[in-house]
Parts: C-alpha cells; structure tokens; sequence
C-alpha cells in the first residue's frame, strides 16, 4: 500500500485512540459526578474533594449542602466538592487493606 493510502488510515486511528482513552473516560466521570450531585440528601455520608468526611444535614437551592463535620459544626459546601458517598462499613473495609 502506499503512503499515501496509509496516512488517512493512521489519523483515524490517532482520533480514535485520543477518545476513547482520553475523552471518554472524562465524560463518563462527569456523568457519574452529576448523578452523584443529583441524588445526595440528607443523612449520606459524603467525602469531600478536600478531605473532609461528614454528614449532609440540608441541600439546599444553587447547588449547595449543609455538612455536618461534628457536633455542632456544620459548614456550606458546593455539590460539586463531593467526591463520594462513604459509609463505615466501606471505611473499615478499605482501612483493613
């Protein structure tokens, strides 16, 4: 074959590898993100991107949750810092490993 032929057959080869390892997966974590987002209320125990574990006590309208950190100290975060649902028997699990 000639280069000529092969070339086109190279470029969509490299778009097709660029999204299936680079775009996909992103969207797919965006997705799972939102649904995340969608579906807290309160009494989930959540993670948040910084590390904080808590309890949500309260969503509110805009896009933002009351977490219980402790004892009297709630704070507002955006729905989007969460990063996952925790729960303890997960925890002991993961810190066993």
């Amino acid at each position: 074959m000639s280069s000529a032929v092969l070339l086109p057959i190279y470029i969509i080869i490299f778009v097709a590898l660029i999204y299936f390892v680079g775009i996909r997966p992103q969207q797919k974590r965006r997705r799972e993100m939102e649904e995340l987002a969608r579906t807290l209320s309160p009494g989930d125990e959540v993670l948040t991107t910084s590390g904080i574990y808590g309890v949500v006590s309260e969503v509110e309208d805009g896009g933002t949750i009351i977490l219980q950190v402790a004892e009297d100290v709630d704070i507002r975060i955006s729905q989007q810092a969460v990063a996952r649902k925790t729960s303890p028997a997960a925890d002991a699990a993961a810190a066993a490993d």
